[in-house]
């Protein structure tokens, strides 16, 4: 509780020396301190907005554990070199809040647990050791847009970075692509915003860009310059120059190429900050009811992801990461939402470099108490959460739509939020599910959850309708679920105007309860003694908490396969397939046939070399000897494609 923390831990003749150590990142419920609660939606503390303290009902975990607070210490020196210029701290993740301090002095608050919060901390540092003070509450007014199902944790969960800048300092820079009517050639625009952060004028000097190719190599007169004027202390100025590229590799889920644009800053000769970001050449449009990436339709395949592992709950490590994008792989998955916050700023990173299409959706869900959605005095937080979502994530080719939420009514804040992202980048389109579909619909999709396959054929039907439909949740993967994909993909199939969906969800959110060694367990909903919960609810994935498969994993991989197999005439071995790929031919495949009797091979055989363009089909004639049937026995042809040499993400076959 609020009023048990030592309320003068930041000072710095404070004595710690009792105190134990705990890692950042992490989760302090994960680390023994305090109980996880999970819930789908609802609030696990008493709904008294915008109060955190009102008292719940006696059986609640919180009326006990009113507001947990996590007060973090630790002793840091500042590298010599970095004398004379400026010093920031980011706090990637923080749940739900925090307030800072350096060497006893306070810097500031945050109360966006899903978004970087950022701070110079330039005036409080001294030479030597410096001390660093910060209190992690549980519940703050944010707490009421975070209403998402899951298990609730807190602390400092993802990274903790110091850094340092010149004191004349690329502050921010926006990365755009635009392709040319033939989308072929491309131009490459750089605006960067320049501060001189010290209290001097600080000359002129001019500000760079050149650029490298995907295998690093620098490209011959791909480099430009613009000069930056003068500037007074403290004061900022935005410039911009464009690069044309002939025919670049174009980026797309199904071939992300990644340039390097490197940024720099010089004074004269002498370059005083280099930055670079990795660049995709691609572009998105609506045309119709057709949603189009470099100028060809795409559907997409796709699943819900929560950030959660069995081990560390909120906290994802990389190698982690990396488990869900080869298994997402595996499973023909071209398109994530990202559910429903803004992820560790690493995953945006893997989805550029191995491609996956993605729905980056603001951290706002107040699926509790949805009339924050109208709250005048919520209006700040709804639109700071999504000017966080896109100023953080812009340069990033693998978003093409910006989700501005997730199940929080039908208010102004949302239609605000809304103009505000589509002012900040005209580039992509915006979505919402809460806003429906039809004419009321503001936003650039129209979007709904848990159609029938039925209704989504309807929807595609039906002319008076003039945006793309996009499913953000379908397939409810729980118990014994998921035996209509198949008419689903079909539904999506049978109109260009539906763009696809995303499966709620990829993977079950079980933690390990190990508290007590001879009994540990991957808990649900009151594995914890939590109360209120929402019991096995989140246990609904794909894959489990530890992402191997479930029964649900093989049926998603063959439904949403890109390779399509159909009969054309059996009596003389003949079958159609299909390339269900955009972009791509089958030349990087090599397939397989087997023909088995009761589970056992009697024939095999190799399919010949295919080099399919995107969306055509061909009909192969298969060797199969003839054969006398067994009365009773059940026969089996299978066809199978792989991939015929290593990927980024898989080994050849």
């Amino acid at each position: 509780r609020p009023e048990l923390r030592p309320v003068d831990f930041y000072k710095t003749d404070f004595d710690d020396s009792a105190w134990k150590t705990i890692p950042v990142p992490s989760n302090w419920q994960i680390e023994g301190y305090g109980t996880p609660i999970y819930r789908n939606l609802g609030y696990v503390l008493q709904n008294d907005w915008p109060r955190v303290m009102s008292e719940p009902p006696k059986d609640w975990t919180a009326y006990d554990e009113r507001n947990p607070v996590g007060s973090y210490r630790r002793d840091f020196e500042v590298p010599a070199n970095w004398s004379g210029r400026r010093t920031f701290i980011t706090f990637d993740g923080a749940d739900s809040c925090l307030y800072l301090w350096v060497n006893g002095e306070k810097v500031g608050f945050s109360s966006n647990s899903r978004n970087p919060a950022e701070f110079d901390i330039t005036p409080y540092l001294k030479p030597g050791k410096n001390s660093l003070a910060v209190e992690v509450y549980r519940f703050s007014s944010g707490t009421y847009i975070e209403d998402q199902d899951m298990w609730r944790l807190s602390g400092l969960f993802r990274n903790v970075t110091l850094w340092s800048t010149p004191n004349v300092h690329i502050r921010d820079f926006k990365v755009l692509t635009d392709l040319d009517s033939q989308y072929r050639d491309a131009s490459l625009t750089v605006s960067a915003k320049v501060r001189n952060y010290s209290d001097q004028p600080a000359a002129a000097r001019n500000f760079t860009v050149a650029l490298y190719d995907p295998a690093g190599k620098a490209i011959a007169g791909k480099t430009a310059q613009v000069s930056v004027p003068a500037l007074a202390a403290g004061e900022e100025r935005e410039v911009a120059l464009e690069l044309p590229v002939s025919n670049p590799a174009k980026w797309t889920a199904e071939t992300p190429t990644l340039y390097t644009a490197v940024l720099g800053l010089a004074d004269g000769t002498k370059n005083t900050e280099l930055l670079s970001q990795r660049v995709g050449f691609r572009e998105i449009e609506i045309k119709g009811r057709q949603f189009l990436v470099n100028g060809v339709p795409i559907k997409l395949k796709g699943v819900n992801r929560h950030e959660n592992e069995p081990e560390t709950g909120h906290y994802v490590t990389e190698e982690r990461m990396m488990r869900d994008i080869v298994r997402l792989k595996e499973a023909n998955v071209n398109h994530v939402r990202t559910a429903h916050y803004t992820d560790d700023p690493r995953w945006y990173e893997l989805c550029d470099q191995y491609g996956f299409y993605l729905v980056a959706e603001a951290n706002i869900e107040c699926h509790g108490r949805g009339s924050l959605s109208n709250e005048p005095a919520m209006e700040k937080s709804f639109l700071d959460r999504n000017r966080a979502n896109v100023e953080n994530l812009k340069n990033h080719p693998s978003i093409i739509i910006w989700s501005l939420g997730n199940e929080s009514s039908n208010g102004v804040n949302m239609r605000k939020a809304d103009a505000l992202v589509r002012q900040l980048d005209p580039t992509r389109p915006t979505h919402y599910e809460g806003f429906g579909i039809g004419t009321n619909n503001p936003a650039s999709v129209d979007s709904q959850m848990y159609p029938s396959a039925a209704g989504v054929e309807d929807i595609g039907k039906n002319n008076t309708l003039t945006k793309p439909y996009y499913i953000c949740e379908y397939a409810h993967a729980m118990f014994n679920s998921m035996g209509g994909l198949g008419e689903f993909q079909d539904a999506f199939d049978s109109s260009p105007a539906i763009l696809g969906g995303a499966i709620w969800e990829w993977e079950d959110q079980g933690i390990w309860n190990r508290r007590d060694p001879k009994r540990q367990y991957i808990a649900y909903g009151g594995g914890f003694g939590d109360a209120p919960n929402d019991k096995y609810f989140i246990h609904k994935g794909v894959v489990d908490s530890n992402r191997d498969p479930k029964p649900h994993f093989p049926e998603v991989k063959r439904v949403f396969q890109w390779i399509g197999f159909a009969p054309a005439d059996w009596a003389r071995n003949q079958f159609k397939i299909k390339n269900k790929y955009a972009f791509i031919d089958l030349s990087g495949f090599k397939g397989d046939w087997t023909l088995t009797e009761d589970g056992v091979v009697i024939q095999k055989g190799a399919l010949p070399k295919l080099s399919l363009a995107p969306g055509q089909e061909a009909v192969l004639t298969l060797p199969i000897k003839s054969l006398k049937p067994k009365l009773g026995a059940r026969y089996n042809l299978n066809m199978s494609m792989a991939l015929a040499k290593d990927s980024a993400w898989q080994k050849a076959g």
